[in-house]
Parts: structure tokens; sequence; C-alpha cells
């Protein structure tokens, strides 16, 4: 049987997410114009950047607690939840995620006083993340250096919402023109070195009274390690079946691995010296003028 075409909107690919599927349009404009309150709360990522991980500290830090949420952070995906009038029935404060690109976030919830944490990691590590989280799921079955050069380096390339260069310079853009301080910008990096000041940076921009002790307890809980056998033996994985529309390739009962290793600087062990010279002159074009500091070791 044959794939399907891709599906794009707004010059992206979509992924297969039964909303985007049914009406990319309607569900896009739907969350742009989606009623805010004040004391809302947005995790904004480029795919495979640590969403999951921030996703639960977040959660432990509004709630003051070091309990995981049995729901997943699909169950508060904005592009994916399959009524949004979900979202309305949630308890202030309200966490949400997505991966939309700054454009298409709810235009309420700046000017109502909402926040946006928005999360980078070096793309490089992304490509990798990405690259198996596909493999995993049955959606491709291309090599990695096929996969950089046909789906994830090019600037305009076949990944879902489009590039990794765009994603992080209009969210930049975004930041520099934020004169609220709603944007909070955090780098995986940074919080892989340095969980326990990250983290309580994290809570001040959430007004989250938190001590020394609630930090370190959720930075322990939020290991790489913790978390992973949390999404085995706690989390309710049931959303993921309502949310994807699997194409006829993909195995309905396979389940990606959103938590494969973690780390800052897998990308060694899959870049070849050639495919990382073409990747930097890229990235050096791409990102001549952004201020990013972005990490790669």
């Amino acid at each position: 049987m044959d794939k399907p075409k891709p599906l794009v909107f707004d010059g992206m690919n979509m992924p297969p997410l039964r909303p985007l599927r049914e009406n990319a349009e309607k569900r896009f404009t739907e969350i742009r114009d989606l009623e805010c309150m004040k004391d809302d709360i947005i995790l904004a990522t480029y795919s495979k950047s640590g969403t999951h991980w921030i996703w639960e500290v977040v959660c432990m830090l509004i709630k003051g607690t070091t309990e995981y949420t049995k729901e997943t952070k699909e169950f508060f995906f904005l592009e994916a939840i399959p009524d949004l009038d979900v979202v309305h029935n949630l308890p202030s404060p309200r966490p949400m995620n997505t991966h939309l690109p700054y454009r298409w976030l709810p235009k309420q919830l700046t000017e109502k006083g909402g926040k946006i944490i928005h999360v980078i990691r070096n793309p490089k590590d992304v490509a990798v993340s990405l690259y198996h989280h596909l493999v995993d799921f049955g959606a491709m079955n291309i090599s990695f250096n096929q996969f950089m050069e046909t789906m994830f380096m090019i600037p305009n390339p076949a990944c879902a919402m489009g590039s990794w260069y765009d994603y992080v310079k209009e969210f930049e853009q975004a930041a520099e023109n934020d004169k609220h301080g709603a944007i909070f910008t955090m780098f995986y990096e940074s919080m892989k070195k340095n969980p326990i000041d990250e983290t309580k940076r994290l809570a001040k921009f959430l007004n989250v009274e938190a001590s020394d002790k609630l930090i370190e307890d959720i930075v322990e809980k939020c290991s790489f390690e913790n978390l992973k056998n949390a999404d085995k033996t706690i989390k309710d994985q049931s959303i993921m079946k309502k949310i994807i529309d699997f194409a006829p390739n993909m195995d309905e009962n396979a389940k990606p691995n959103m938590y494969r290793k973690g780390v800052i600087g897998d990308w060694k062990n899959h870049f070849t010296v050639a495919l990382n010279e073409q990747f930097d002159k890229i990235y050096a074009d791409e990102m001549k003028n952004s201020k990013l500091p972005i990490q790669f070791e």
C-alpha cells in the first residue's frame, strides 16, 4: 500500500495527529484564538528537545509536589487533543504544551500575562533523537545520512513543523520583542549541566515558591532514568492511539521511545566527518544573524 502524501499547511508538513490530518487550518486557528487566562503556561519546543522532561519539572513546580502525574504530556498537547474544550476545564494554573511555531501560539497568552517556556536543544542532537523516534514508530526506513540530507538538514525540510532553524529564530525574534517578560528561554544542555540552578530559574519565572529541598527532590525525580521508569510504569499511554492518525505502514502497537539516551553530544556517534562539515556550513549560513548560544558539547 502506498504511503499517504504529505499534508502541508503554512509551509510545514503536518505530523500524523488526527486534528491536523482532519483539518490543520481549523486546529491551528483554534489554538491561535484560544481563550487564555492570566496564569496560563505553555511549554513550546521543537520536537525532541526535552519536552517530556521539562514538562514534568513544570508540573511538579506548579503543584509543589514531586508526585508524577498519571497523564502524559500528550493529554495537554494543543495540536493533538481531540477536543480543545478540555483546556477550559483544567484547573489554574493551566499547563499546556505544543510544537507549533511562535506565530501560531494563542494571541491572548501574552496579552493576559501568560507565560511561554521555550526550550532549545542543539540541532545535531535533535536530529539524532528525531531520527530514532521516527524509525521506532515505523514512520520511515532510511539511513541517518539520508534522513539528514532529505528531511532535516536542508533549510526547507520535510520534517513536521518545518525547519529547526526557522523555529528557533522565530522564537528568538519574539523574545527580543517581548515587552511583557512572557517568554522564558531555556537550553537543554544548561539544564543537563546545572539542573538545580536552571530549575530555580524556572521556578522564579513561574512565580513559584520552592524550597531548596523541593528543587533538589524535583531534579532527582526528573532524572533521565527515573522519568524513563515512570513512563513505563506510571504514565497512562492510552491517549496515543486516540490522537495519532496511523499510516498504513505504521505499527499501531509501536510505542516511540521518548527516553532513548537523553545525553549531550550523541550526534558524534552518528555524524560522519563529511556530514558534520556539510551541516556546519548550512548552520553557519542559517544562523549567521542569531545570538543564541547553542551548545553542541
